[in-house]
């Protein structure tokens, strides 16, 4: 194979992958503004509404005042992040109920973080598996962005004139 189309192909690939980590980046740095988090559902407590290793949006903007019987709500349950389904609203906590076990519990405002926007099942645990790497992964999105700053050998047409109007040494 001709060695041109070979370089030429790698640079291709090398291309759509910047711009690939580059509009993940600016996903990610909008949806923090807009007060979006992600939320991976560890558990099978929402199953079948969320699955279990679905990656959750969360409106963290979101009051208690917002949310009505129906919402899923996420919370602190002691250490844990959780979520569960708003059953009882009233004007200073929320009551939540597992749709696994049908157990209840009680949400304040210092317990809430926001109430779901949008799941997207199997997509979470692939995330936790990145996330342990995640130095890995920004070292390797650093090095892709300042590689492809580097410039790729192309003569420039400054350089060309300079090189034709250069006195030749014999």
């Amino acid at each position: 194979m001709n060695k041109r189309v070979i370089i030429s192909t790698l640079a291709n690939i090398f291309t759509v992958l910047c711009c690939v980590v580059i509009v993940i980046g600016i996903i990610g740095l909008v949806g923090v503004v807009m007060g979006i988090r992600p939320f991976v559902m560890i558990s099978e407590s929402m199953h079948p509404e969320v699955l279990k290793n679905s990656l959750v949006l969360l409106d963290t903007r979101s009051k208690m005042n917002d949310v009505v019987v129906g919402d899923n709500v996420a919370y602190l349950l002691g250490k844990v992040e959780a979520m569960h389904k708003c059953v009882a609203v009233s004007p200073d906590e929320l009551t939540v109920c597992s749709l696994a076990d049908n157990g209840e519990s009680t949400v304040t405002p210092s317990t809430y973080l926001g109430k779901q926007v949008l799941a997207v099942p199997s997509v979470g645990v692939r995330i936790r598996e990145i996330a342990k790497y995640k130095w890995i992964v920004i070292v390797i999105a650093g090095l892709l962005v300042v590689a492809g700053c580097i410039p790729r050998g192309k003569k420039t047409q400054k350089m060309k004139t300079a090189e034709k109007t250069a006195p030749q040494s014999t």
